[in-house]
């Protein structure tokens, strides 16, 4: 899912993404995947404490981020975050990316994380088969998403060849 649906505007996104904050969710899906220390290398990633803690992971390289006001959960206070700091955020939860849409702030899920990663060249294709097998085997994304994602990854690839 995607404030923006053009895939020339996704690269765009990309080329300019070197920090975000990531929700529990996605850290969970994209550590099990295989492809989280692979987004830390590309990307500094921020998150509040008690979002951290959610994951359940001693060690991450996220780097905890104060947020200024109150928020009643984990993920009312990663969009307060993202609207104090208007940060990109990486979420898997459709509620905070609906959130995100109507703030104009750039967002993506785990599965465009990959995509960024073979658009950063660190991910080749067959380990982006083998990520991609391995993220969609637990996360469910609607068909429109997967729709969106290849269009997404069809386009990286053929921007590669030319």
């Amino acid at each position: 899912m995607r404030a923006k649906t053009n895939g020339d505007d996704v690269l765009s996104q990309f080329k300019s993404l070197r920090k975000a904050l990531v929700d529990a969710s996605s850290i969970i899906y994209m550590h099990k995947a295989g492809f989280f220390s692979e987004l830390v290398m590309e990307v500094k990633l921020y998150s509040p404490q008690e979002v951290l803690d959610e994951t359940g992971y001693e060690s991450l390289q996220v780097i905890p981020i104060p947020c200024i006001g109150h928020a009643e959960s984990n993920d009312q206070k990663l969009i307060l975050c993202a609207l104090e700091r208007r940060l990109p955020v990486i979420s898997d939860d459709k509620k905070i990316l609906l959130h995100m849409k109507k703030e104009k702030i750039p967002y993506f899920n785990a599965l465009m994380m990959l995509n960024y990663l073979v658009f950063k060249k660190r991910v080749d294709a067959e380990s982006y088969g083998i990520y991609f097998k391995r993220l969609t085997s637990f996360a469910w994304y609607s068909p429109q998403v997967l729709e969106f994602e290849k269009n997404i990854y069809n386009t990286i690839i053929q921007q590669e060849i030319v």
